[in-house]
């Protein structure tokens, strides 16, 4: 690059118009390009303990000064649970057995059950990778909690209206396009080095904390199972979203919030808003 001025000078200006990307900020303020009011974004960790979500005055404030909120899903939705109920069966009444070596199966089950008092049995046709958050509570001890429900809740005391970016279909399908057998090994990854699963959770939620939105999009690349499923559950997505959000905050002070992973990198999100002239700025909160 320094031997390239003018590709350095394009770099530069990024840097000026990001003002300060590298800054480490899970809130980013949406202005520029003509917005009438600024809009925010927010990166979240979907489930943490209790006393790990720290919801701030400053962020309470910007959600009360919005206009509207969007979430990856519309978490208001009344057929929500229902939907989901509808969408975790893996196609073709496949089961989970077929996915597991006979000589593991037995010994899944019962570290399974004594992690969530629930027989994997009972979830054999799931799609697989969909269990692993069942054992959050036994890794993170405690009930883990949902941030963007959190998040809901102040929306909702507002009567803010709450939509999404995609649907929860959409979402579950995903999980039919990443073979089972990738999942199932992701799944017994988790279950038979169980404590190892719990360091790199820990580890991921520490890496959350340090508001380094970067190196939490690096960590969902470099894993080991998934890191290669980049472009369908990042990439693809961000581009599919930048279009709702553009047209959403030039109509209103819009409050959005996705998983962290979403926003660093040079397709994440806060880069492809800069790429449609918009100055993406770290808020501290």
């Amino acid at each position: 690059m320094r031997k390239h001025f003018l590709i350095l000078t394009l770099f530069c200006f990024l840097l000026m118009q990001t003002n300060a990307q590298s800054q480490q900020s899970l809130l980013w303020k949406i202005s520029g390009n003509g917005l009438q009011q600024p809009s925010y974004i927010f990166g979240t960790f979907h489930l943490l303990c209790a006393k790990d979500i720290n919801i701030t005055d400053t962020l309470k404030s910007i959600i009360h000064h919005s206009q509207q909120v969007f979430f990856e899903i519309k978490m208001d939705d009344p057929d929500l649970t229902k939907k989901t109920l509808q969408s975790v069966s893996m196609k073709d009444g496949h089961q989970l057995k077929e996915f597991i070596p006979a000589k593991d199966y037995s010994a899944i089950d019962s570290i399974f059950k004594s992690k969530t008092q629930i027989s994997i049995s009972l979830l054999s046709n799931y799609k697989p990778y969909l269990l692993v958050p069942l054992l959050y509570q036994s890794m993170l001890g405690c009930a883990p909690v949902g941030l963007e429900g959190e998040l809901q809740k102040i929306a909702k005391k507002d009567s803010l209206p709450i939509y999404g970016l995609e649907t929860l279909e959409y979402q579950m399908k995903i999980f039919d396009s990443i073979d089972y057998n990738i999942q199932a090994k992701e799944l017994s990854k988790n279950v038979l080095h169980f404590e190892e699963s719990r360091k790199e959770l820990l580890q991921m939620i520490k890496v959350y904390q340090s508001k380094d939105i970067n190196a939490m999009q690096e960590l969902v690349k470099e894993d080991d199972t998934f890191g290669k499923y980049d472009e369908l559950l990042l990439n693809q997505r961000n581009v599919n979203w930048i279009p709702i959000i553009i047209n959403q905050v030039k109509l209103k002070s819009t409050f959005i919030a996705v998983g962290a992973g979403h926003l660093g990198g040079t397709k994440g999100i806060l880069h492809l808003l800069i790429d449609k002239g918009f100055t993406i700025t770290p808020v501290v909160y």
